[in-house]
């Protein structure tokens, strides 16, 4: 049986998770959005090492699926969008996978 985000964490669930990383590191990049993601889902038991016992033990190692990485993309999208971060950080990073967080009151709003 496959879990997935959306199963065990909302879209909120993962903005708040963005939002509350974009708090802390206002220029940031997409890969470091998505291992604050991924990182939540180890802690959760939901990817990484599963071991399943029975008459066997069986360990695999489950990653984050399709479906549940378009999630996460949806959510930073949004936050795009809506102009909350903007790509680039500095003048030798001007463009994506580099984001900064360009209106502060807009993110406190989603901590809310």
């Amino acid at each position: 049986m496959r879990q997935n985000i959306e199963q065990d964490l909302s879209k909120e669930d993962i903005l708040r998770m963005i939002v509350k990383h974009l708090e802390v590191f206002p220029l940031t990049s997409l890969e470091a959005i998505r291992e604050v993601i991924g990182s939540s889902l180890k802690q959760r038991g939901l990817i990484g090492g599963i071991t399943q016992t029975g008459a066997a033990t069986i360990t695999y190692n489950r990653k984050i699926s399709d479906d549940d990485i378009q999630l996460m993309n949806d959510c930073i999208y949004d936050l795009l969008y809506s102009r909350v971060i903007q790509p680039g950080i500095n003048d030798d990073n001007l463009d994506l996978p580099w984001i900064h967080v360009s209106d502060k009151d807009k993110l406190k709003k989603y901590l809310k």
